[in-house]
């Protein structure tokens, strides 16, 4: 398992999206990707709903004001 990771602040939807896609696209079944980010709605809700959506788990924190990291297993 590898731990890949994409910054994606400044980025607003659905580039986030789609920038999420192209990565984990690249990756071997089984690796991370980490995502940090920085667009409330994306972080919160747009990312985490697609990758549930299509069977990949997501944990999403906070880690400071207005900054949130992602962890995507490609599955």
């Amino acid at each position: 398992m590898t731990e890949h990771k994409i910054d994606i602040t400044g980025k607003i939807c659905p580039f986030c999206l789609l920038l999420i896609k192209k990565k984990l696209a690249k990756i071997d079944e089984g690796d991370n990707l980490i995502v940090t980010c920085d667009h409330p709605p994306a972080a919160i809700d747009t990312i985490p709903y697609a990758m549930k959506k299509i069977g990949y788990p997501v944990e999403s924190k906070k880690i400071e004001s207005g900054v949130w990291e992602l962890k995507i297993t490609k599955s």
